[in-house]
């Protein structure tokens, strides 16, 4: 299994990048998400990996973080959903905003994903929902665990402190702006809370 590559960055298309690592270079299929978050061409580069070979196709799939190599793993389990469809969506949502939205049940706004009809989407919700409330909270405490440390982390955490459970404040944080600050998520969270009681 190939867990990683670092290298030089030679080259970044609409699918992927090519990485040169001592001497040769290898194309590596991303999402949207992950390209951007890429130096420049000539930079060195670290992504985590996955390396797969099918029937009709060699594939190796690149990662900016290991939350996001999760996520893709857990989409390409789900019957009807290959490496294209997961790169979809994760090209549409960074992975904090994605687990709020499986985790409380919004198949509808995984519509908005090229490809994903309501079928998908609504099986994606069902078969991953209980799976994926491991990367926002530790069981035993309903902490939010450090690796979440975007502005929709801080604002699940911050909820989940004033005594909200993880499943209420992510139905909430779902259907907020991801791009407001944590304060403007938390009073926004806060007021569709209050509306529900």
């Amino acid at each position: 299994m190939i867990y990683s590559l670092q290298g030089t960055l030679d080259e970044k298309t609409d699918g992927g990048a090519v990485i040169v690592c001592g001497g040769v270079g290898y194309f590596v299929s991303c999402s949207a998400n992950t390209l951007s978050s890429l130096p420049e061409t000539g930079d060195q580069v670290y992504l985590y990996t996955i390396f797969s070979i099918k029937e009709n196709a060699v594939e190796l799939n690149g990662f900016a973080s290991k939350e996001e190599r999760e996520l893709f793993r857990l989409l390409c389990s789900v019957n009807g959903v290959g490496s294209k469809l997961a790169f979809s969506i994760l090209s549409s949502f960074l992975p904090d905003r994605l687990i709020l939205i499986i985790g409380s049940g919004d198949s509808h706004a995984l519509t908005s994903c090229p490809g994903v009809g309501n079928r998908i989407a609504q099986r994606i919700v069902v078969e991953l929902k209980d799976k994926v409330s491991g990367f926002a909270i530790n069981s035993s405490n309903e902490k939010i665990l450090p690796e979440i440390t975007s502005n929709v982390g801080e604002a699940l955490a911050a909820l989940v402190s004033l005594g909200f459970s993880n499943s209420e404040a992510s139905r909430a944080l779902a259907s907020v702006n991801d791009t407001d600050s944590p304060e403007q998520m938390i009073t926004e969270a806060l007021r569709l809370l209050a509306t529900r009681k």
